[in-house]
């Protein structure tokens, strides 16, 4: 293509060449000779110079032959098969190249170059740069454009070997891959002892086999990590558009419920659960600890989170049986809460609270007694840093209980240092309970989390909260709430009354009912529950005297132990039985052989907590009515008239736990009898509670 000198498209254009020189300050050029002139003169290529002068000049149709600039270059197989230090070169050099066609013709190319090379971090690949290099380079550059091809790929260095390994054939490749899948962690060494059985004499060396798995990696991350970690790969690479957090508008307007094991063992040598539940809005979270994660845990979550928060309009969870299960599905349906259930392992659906678990247990946990790690790797660490000052320790006990002279003695010694297997290395002596570690979840949260700056929100949780003044919707009367978030199931009304849960719940209005189902609400307490007909009208409150006061859970969790401990019986009776022993049948067959282990709250409004808002009455007429029948007073009181106040005819007041019934005959000398004594028996817990409670009531 013929180039155009400043003198030709003054003709050509028919404008000034002072209009020319400012409008081509900016486009390259070259420096020719030129017959007239002493000395070279600027000349262009047309397809360098402005749309407007190329339809002038009839060049409109060569637009589309221009090779376009380096930054939005389409480049092809050269270019992307490359190496990345290789494209990084190529395209410096281009760069170099449009930049020296820049200037001003005045500057010495030398000075300019290594003045260039000085100032400029662009061009730290090249290195030193000799002036035949450049004038090399912007020919290279110039050939380029005039054939129309891609000028960074010019300057591609495609001397050497093609990157990638050739020895391999398509068969042996897909052999190896297989093999690279089948474990996380290949031991190239042992697939090339396979191979070489498979392929014999001609497998390629180790080292071929041993680049390919590097190159393979390479090239295939994604394929590569889920390899090793389908969770791992999920975390990495799952495409994560938008913001689950944009969802909720408001406070409570979503929740994010989950579960986990804590990462420390308590005093009794079990591992507790962290049930957690989130505002998303806010990220204000309420933790519980509990057990395990069931329908009744995750209720007393809901309890302190709705006192805490208010009631969520929605509530987003797994699909595990504790949140599917009848119980929990029959809360949300009275308190008028949605369910959103997610697919299970969908981390990603509740990022809230699963990353919130990250930041409880890299903050609190780690720095706690009985500190186990996330993992069995930095548990198995935790245990050898620990086994050789716990062996020094064992010698220094077993020389203390050398010196206690009673059985007794070295028998509640030996229980006190007692170390389990899973709990080998954790020092033990300072380990916490299941309440303390309850109270330093709370503090840490209402103390720390709540009380800082969180990133998502680019402001502390409380603040959030609290910048929004709308009030929340709450249940104001905690029976009522109780109630709401007890068991609720359909049941038939039977000659003896309603049957539920291992109890005979009866009621005189119940007998017009009589082979009818009705609605029932089982709330904790044991001794009682609230009957609905098919029309969802109250009937009455049905009791079960001999219960009244238990706890419907613990009771439940000892009949289950109870059965599970009958189950372990009958085993080792039918296994002793299945044992042939020698019996006096053998003996005298071989007698001739003889010799030889700060919220404003206002009602929420749905049919279950109407219900029962229309219907407290007829529950307090039931404790009246129960006290109208009672001819007893208890003397030792006194009521605001100052008159002794009734008693039920016992002489016990109605209790609703066991650490009630518990603290009150601890209180009244002389009330203890048998049924005290057996729940003593099967509660040590709840007493102890009780005793330590009735000691700081006495001191106090």
């Amino acid at each position: 293509m013929e180039l155009l000198t400043r003198k030709k498209l003054v003709e050509q254009l028919g404008i000034s060449k002072m209009a020319l020189s400012k409008r081509l300050s900016n486009t390259p050029f070259t420096l020719i000779e030129d017959k007239g002139s002493t000395k070279k003169v600027k000349a262009y290529t047309p397809t360098d110079l402005p749309a407007d002068y190329q339809a002038k000049l009839g060049l409109e149709n060569t637009k589309e032959s221009k090779p376009t600039h380096i930054s939005v270059a389409k480049f092809t197989s050269i270019y992307l098969l490359a190496p990345p230090e290789k494209q990084k070169t190529a395209i410096q050099k281009c760069k170099l190249i449009e930049f020296y066609m820049k200037k001003d013709s005045s500057v010495n190319t030398q000075s300019w170059l290594n003045q260039t090379l000085k100032q400029s971090l662009d061009f730290d690949e090249l290195g030193s740069i000799s002036l035949k290099q450049l004038y090399d380079w912007f020919k290279k550059y110039r050939e380029a454009k005039a054939k129309g091809v891609n000028v960074v790929e010019a300057f591609i260095d495609t001397r050497g070997a093609v990157r990638g390994v050739k020895a391999m054939s398509e068969e042996q490749k897909e052999s190896a891959v297989r093999y690279f899948l089948r474990a996380n962690r290949p031991m190239i060494s042992e697939v090339y002892r396979n191979m070489c059985h498979t392929f014999g004499d001609t497998m390629p060396s180790y080292d071929v086999l041993n680049s390919y798995y590097n190159e393979w990696k390479r090239l295939n991350p994604l394929l590569y990590e889920f390899s090793k970690s389908p969770d791992s790969a999920k975390n990495k690479y799952l495409t994560a558009y938008g913001s689950e957090s944009e969802k909720a508008a408001y406070k409570n307007h979503y929740w994010e419920l989950d579960s986990t094991p804590a990462d420390v063992i308590c005093s009794d040598g079990k591992r507790y659960t962290i049930l957690a539940a989130i505002d998303i809005h806010t990220r204000r979270p309420v933790l519980h600890v509990s057990e395990s994660s069931s329908s009744y845990s995750i209720s007393q979550l809901l309890r302190k989170a709705i006192i805490k928060l208010g009631i969520p309009e929605n509530v987003v969870i797994d699909n595990g049986r504790d949140y599917t299960s009848i119980h929990f599905e029959s809360i949300c349906i009275n308190l008028g809460i949605n369910m959103v259930i997610v697919p299970p392992f969908s981390g990603e659906c509740k990022p809230h609270v699963e990353r919130f678990f990250g930041t409880l247990s890299r903050e609190l946990f780690e720095q706690m007694p009985g500190y186990i790690g996330h993992n069995v790797a930095q548990r198995a660490e935790i245990q050898a840093r620990k086994s050789f000052a716990h062996k020094i320790e064992s010698q220094t006990k077993w020389r203390e209980e050398k010196k206690v002279k009673t059985d007794e003695e070295k028998q509640a010694w030996r229980d006190a240092w007692k170390i389990k297997k899973e709990n080998l290395g954790l020092e033990l002596s300072l380990v916490i309970s299941a309440d303390e570690l309850q109270m330093w979840c709370d503090n840490w949260v209402d103390k720390m989390y709540e009380q800082r700056r969180h990133g998502g929100l680019d402001m502390k949780p409380i603040d959030k909260w609290n910048a929004n003044t709308s009030p929340v919707q709450t249940i104001p009367d905690i029976r009522m709430l109780d109630l709401l978030l007890g068991e609720s199931v359909t049941r038939r009304v039977g000659k003896k009354g309603i049957s539920y849960d291992g109890c005979n719940y009866a009621d005189i209005e119940l007998v017009e009912l009589t082979g009818q189902y009705v609605h029932i609400m089982a709330p904790e307490d044991m001794g009682q529950i609230l009957v609905y007909n098919k029309n969802m009208e109250f009937v009455c409150i049905a009791v079960d005297e001999e219960h009244r006061g238990e706890n419907r859970h613990l009771a439940r969790k000892a009949r289950n132990k109870s059965l599970a401990l009958m189950k372990q019986l009958d085993k080792i009776v039918k296994e002793a039985q299945a044992t042939k022993d020698v019996t006096i049948m053998d003996r005298i067959e071989a007698v001739s052989d003889a010799r030889s282990s700060k919220t404003f709250a206002v009602t929420k409004h749905t049919e279950a907590v109407d219900r029962l808002i229309q219907t407290g009455k007829e529950l307090e007429a039931f404790d009246a009515k129960e006290l109208e029948k009672s001819i007893r007073y208890d003397f030792t009181q006194k009521d605001e008239e100052g008159l002794p106040p009734k008693v039920l005819a016992n002489g016990r007041p109605p209790f609703k736990t066991y650490m009630e019934r518990f603290i009150w005959v601890l209180e009244h000398d002389g009330e203890w009898n048998d049924k005290d004594e057996k729940l003593k028996d099967d509660n040590p817990e709840i007493y102890e509670m009780a005793y330590s409670d009735f000691l700081r009531r006495k001191a106090g």
